[in-house]
């Protein structure tokens, strides 16, 4: 008798009952959260999608931020710049430059990866093309953009392949 009462004390003072666990009310709400989530992590709440080297077509939403990750040992003097022709601004912003280097900065640490950060700003479609420059290799510009050092002259002996410059193109298309 008491079991009736309380539960019509609920339902006299206007509070819903909860629902049953496998009503169809249930697993709606649970549907809704679940799309809501999925919706919200597609959002870039995990963070900025990280490409490597060998992902060179990419796709972004508008507003999405995104990174390049490349390979690269600044104990050796390498390093990454953004090359001309840069960026198209409307479509594409830059966010940031970043290093990781796990043997730290130690003379003859291990190689580590330099990271470029990105946001998507409007439609269409544009090209992010990346040198990279062993030590020697490249004419810094200033404004952390660099270009292949002049060819050497007839008389000189050319530089190692290694040791030349070498570019990465990424084509990023903004919906």
């Amino acid at each position: 008798m008491r079991e009736q009462a309380r539960s019509d004390d609920l339902a006299a003072s206007g509070s819903p009952a909860p629902p049953a666990p496998n009503s169809p009310r249930t697993l709606s709400l649970a549907l809704a959260t679940l799309l809501v989530l999925t919706a919200l992590t597609g959002c870039g709440l995990t963070g900025p999608t990280t490409y490597d080297p060998d992902e060179t077509a990419i796709e972004a939403d508008r507003g999405e931020e995104f990174t390049l990750s490349v390979p690269s040992n600044a104990s050796l003097g390498e390093r990454w710049y953004v090359a001309s022709p840069r960026p198209d601004r409307g479509v594409l912003r830059a966010t940031g430059e970043d290093r990781e280097n796990p043997g730290g900065d130690a003379d003859g640490a291990g190689g580590g990866t330099q990271l470029f950060g990105f946001r998507a700003i409007g439609p269409g479609s544009t090209k992010i093309r990346l040198i990279h420059c062993p030590v020697g290799a490249c004419v810094d510009t200033g404004g952390d953009s660099a270009t292949a050092s002049p060819p050497p002259s007839a008389g000189s002996t050319a530089a190692p392949a290694r040791s030349q410059p070498t570019y990465r193109t990424y084509t990023v298309t903004v919906e």
